[in-house]
């Protein structure tokens, strides 16, 4: 029996990271506090589904996933709300598996 090879290096930590990403996203449309701000945070939604779909295709095909240098964000942007959205759920979700395992 022959064994296939697995998804190399860090891919499935990428994976897990947009795995978060989406999930952080879609905390933030639910207590969106406007219909637009909802919308607002649905559309950032629909795009970390998609680049999650993209690069888990990419692994399936056989392709580890590249790290690419960080990338500075500037303050109160969409995009630094949502990787504080994410960074909060990080937390919540140790803190939470720590005082499980106390």
């Amino acid at each position: 029996m022959a064994h296939e090879r697995k998804a190399g290096g860090q891919s499935p930590l990428w994976l897990g990271a947009r795995v978060a990403e989406v999930e952080a996203l879609f905390a933030l449309a639910l207590d969106a506090p406007t219909p637009a701000a909802e919308r607002a945070a649905l559309r950032e939604l629909a795009a970390a589904a998609e680049r999650l779909a993209a690069q888990a295709r990419h692994v399936a095909a056989g392709h580890p996933l590249e790290h690419r240098p960080a990338v500075r964000v500037a303050p109160r942007s969409a995009r630094a709300r949502r990787r504080t959205a994410i960074a909060l759920r990080g937390t919540d979700r140790i803190i939470a598996w720590t005082a499980r395992a106390a």
